[in-house]
């Protein structure tokens, strides 16, 4: 039951929880936020003590393929700051000494300090840890999975600059749809990004919103199970970002220029400097343009071109040894034209889109001691969309202006203590909405044949449906968590999250979060377990709209009785999940998971008649039970690989809330009726082999996604008009579903020369080598049809500068 119909015990839960919060920062002076700044640091001497200076040392992890060199000063010492948390092996190497190797292991804001002794070459004495014993982490008890830059460049696909959703989808559990959206765990597109410590709530592809420029990343970590306390505001999963830095490193840049087909061309810059240990500039910039900028809905590519413009700018500055400020800038726009069916293309449609977005952010850390770190963020984002309709739509014109601004403060300790790593921190951010939207009937027959329903027939050009209104809402979350070890190769992470949002309906929840993993160490194996209550507000694009009267007034799914069409609230999700890691000795590792969900108001938005406008709905009930399992192999003599596998159920139970529903063609949703929902995709698999010459700078991948086909939801009596659908051949009507489609990708590289100050790259890809003809959705009431891209060529030239 909602915290929030019950005021008193709500009122109760609010103050104990703040109470708790307050001991704990008075108490213990730490915590942490969503700011990972990962840190190692130390001093290399030899057995006497004295300090070692011009020392190499070198940073790996060899799943992720993570990779960092550094130099001992004058003094001995060395750091290497901004580290993904995971682990890794630390290598460190000078003549006259042995060589040494450690494993370490980087896992909160707190530096990580290793001293280091070294033996001179030929000593009997000397520490020698195998690299191999970081494929698994004792420590982890949810499924994540890291991804490198490395891995990200080498991703046979699209533009760089556009393909985020495509390295997510790499990891285990994943469904794609048109577009870059993404599904998992019973989530639609639930995705909390946090980029460089900064939470992005609002979705990040090419129908909503700019995708985070893949150039500017440095690592990326995905977490779908046991997720900690201190991440919410998406249930799905959090894909944490850590973007490139400069400060410290020589001034460096890069200019990149790419094409393909459908006239694809893009063009990439980096431009990067600092001013000694202290501050550094990054700037990332980046222009794209396609005749084939979104997934069609009809598989001859109609009116189907755009571009984007892509700016960031990053600013480190250590003012002192202890602090560390991130600046951040991004600015980004995307003008597209929105694809035609064949009726409408010969009418002579001309539907477009303009997507706007920045964001401004500044990041405080400060380390007060080895064991004590304190954050502090303030952000902005802004979203605007804008539709633009024209003469000729049919069977209806519409038109949209919106925009929403976001702005936050993120605070936050953590502390070692005792064997417990201690964390607390709070969030509060303002949002403003903004909507305009409008439709009308342009033909009468032609809607009739699409089943636009009678309430909706009733507005035309010259008496339109009008939509307006804007509104100021609060947010506020705060959340305490501990990580220690039980006994011994027993590690639990347990925390409590409190969520308060006031979108459209003030509601709260108080969420346990708890996670254990036990290391066998004899065998490698990791066995883990967690449960989590997570709590999602609903998406704010066109909310207002979605959750109006006005809306409900056409919802097919609104009674007299209250049996749906109701405001959007926010979804609640219990989730469970059991799995073990192996590390095979250094030969490979397996991590497998079983995890099961339940969902109340179910947050599945729908997608506006043809065009490219999502306006969120909720369902009052469903389940998803799965099995997500991932296999890795480091690189050994040159070969690499991964799978990704996941197989999963959904089942949702009705009725059907907010949205924007123009038509009859539904399936017959009401109060309890039971139904498999469009993201239903029973099994999904990606791999990848990768073969890496680096004497020679040549490397080569080979990648495939295979994925089972969706449901096509609607009733029998509408399977016949579907049939005579182009690209209905791609459809198995007895089955209901698309059908099962798999693609594979070729891309090939080569560093054509390595000079001191500049070099220069090459890149060619081949997407769906086989030409493999495929649909992601068909005829779906909630969001349409779109065709899979056929036979895809594209290369890059690349010239770098340092």
């Amino acid at each position: 039951m909602s915290l929030s119909r019950i005021p008193s015990a709500s009122n109760r839960c609010t103050v104990a929880f703040l109470g708790l919060v307050l001991i704990f920062l008075v108490q213990s002076s730490t915590a942490r936020a969503q700011i990972q700044i990962g840190t190692l640091k130390g001093a290399v001497t030899d057995q006497a003590g004295a300090l070692v200076p011009g020392a190499g040392l070198t940073l790996d992890n060899p799943l992720t393929g993570f990779h960092s060199a550094a130099t001992t000063t004058r003094q001995g010492d060395f750091i290497f700051e901004y580290i993904p948390f995971n682990s890794y092996s630390l290598s460190v190497s000078i003549a006259g000494f042995q060589p040494f190797t450690q494993r370490v292991r980087v896992n909160s804001n707190i530096p990580v300090i290793v001293d280091i002794k070294l033996s001179i070459a030929g000593a009997s004495e000397s520490v020698n840890i195998q690299a191999n014993e970081a494929l698994v982490r004792p420590d982890l008890s949810g499924t994540e999975t890291t991804v490198d830059e490395s891995f990200i460049n080498r991703l046979p696909g699209a533009a760089q600059s556009s393909k985020l959703q495509s390295v997510v989808a790499t990891t285990p559990g994943w469904r794609t749809e048109n577009d870059g959206l993404l599904h998992i765990r019973g989530v639609d597109d639930g995705i909390l990004y946090v980029i460089d410590g900064i939470p992005v709530t609002d979705r990040l592809d090419v129908l909503s919103g700019n995708s985070y420029d893949t150039e500017a990343i440095r690592s990326l970590n995905v977490m779908t199970g046991n997720i900690p306390a201190e991440f919410g505001g998406r249930s799905g999963a959090v894909v944490n970002i850590q973007s490139k830095s400069i400060v410290g490193m020589r001034p460096k840049g890069s200019l990149s220029f790419g094409g393909g087909s459908f006239q694809s061309r893009e063009v990439n810059a980096t431009i990067g400097k600092s001013f000694g240990k202290k501050i550094g500039f990054l700037v990332t910039t980046s222009g794209t343009r396609s005749d084939r900028f979104i997934d069609p809905v009809d598989p001859r590519n109609f009116n189907n071109r755009g571009g984007a413009l892509r700016l960031n700018l990053r600013s480190d500055w250590h003012p002192t040894t202890n602090d560390v400020l991130l600046f951040t800038i991004s600015t980004n726009g995307t003008d597209f034209h929105i694809t035609n069916t064949l009726e409408q293309e010969v009418a002579g449609q001309r539907q477009r889109q303009e997507l706007r977005d920045d964001s401004e952010s500044v990041r405080w850390q400060h380390v007060w001691s080895s064991s004590t770190v304190t954050d502090f963020a303030y952000y902005r984002q802004s979203y605007g969309s804008s539709l633009f309709g024209s003469p000729f739509d049919t069977p209806l014109y519409a038109n949209q202006n919106r925009w929403d601004v976001r702005q936050g403060v993120i605070a936050g300790l953590t502390r070692s203590l005792h064997g417990h790593t201690l964390k607390a921190g709070f969030e509060v951010s303002r949002l403003s909405l903004r909507e305009f939207f409008n439709f009308g009937v342009t033909d009468i027959a032609a809607a009739e044949e699409r089943e636009i329903s009678d309430a909706a027939l009733e507005f035309d050009r010259d008496h339109p449906f009008v939509f307006r209104d804007r509104r100021i809402r609060g947010q506020f979350s705060g959340y305490i968590e501990d990580t220690f070890s039980l006994l011994k190769n027993l590690t639990i992470n347990a925390g409590l999250r409190y969520d308060h949002s006031s979108l459209l309906a003030s509601e709260q929840q108080l969420s346990p979060r708890v996670g254990a993993v036990y290391y066998i160490q004899k065998t490698r194996t990791a066995v883990r377990g967690s449960f989590n209550r997570l709590y999602s507000p609903p998406q704010i694009e066109n909310l207002l709209l979605s959750s109006s009267e006005q809306a409900r007034r056409l919802s097919p799914f609104a009674s007299a009785a209250g049996g749906g069409g109701e405001s959007v609230i926010p979804e609640r999700v219990s989730a469970y999940e059991i799995g073990f890691a192996q590390d095979a000795f250094g030969l490979f590792r397996v991590d497998g998971a079983y995890w099961y969900r339940s969902f109340r108001n179910v947050d599945d938005p729908n997608v506006f008649f043809n065009t490219t406008l999502i306006f969120p709905n909720s369902v009052a009930r469903g389940f998803a039970r799965g099995v997500d399992v991932r296999v890795d192999v480091p690189e050994r003599r040159g070969w690499s690989g991964y799978l990704s596998y996941g197989n999963a159920r959904i089942l949702q139970t009705g009725p059907i809330n907010g949205g924007l529903f123009l038509t009859n063609d539904f399936l017959e949703i009401g109060p309890g009726s039971r139904f498999i929902p469009d993201q239903d995709e029973r099994n999904a698999a990606s791999s990848g082999v990768t073969y890496n010459l680096r004497s020679r700078g040549l490397w080569a991948s080979l990648v495939g996604r295979y994925e089972s086909g969706v449901p096509l939801e609607v009733e029998e009596d509408q399977l016949q008009a579907l049939r005579a659908l182009p690209g209905a051949n791609l459809v198995n009507f007895e089955r209901g579903r698309v059908k099962p489609w798999s693609v594979f990708d070729f891309s090939a590289g080569w560093d054509i020369f390595r000079e001191k100050r500049v070099g220069m790259q090459a890149q060619f890809d081949v997407q769906n080598i086989a030409n493999k003809k495929f649909v992601y959705n068909f005829g779906n009431p909630f969001s349409g049809t779109h065709f899979g891209h056929q036979r895809l060529w594209g290369g890059r030239i690349k010239f770098v500068f340092r």
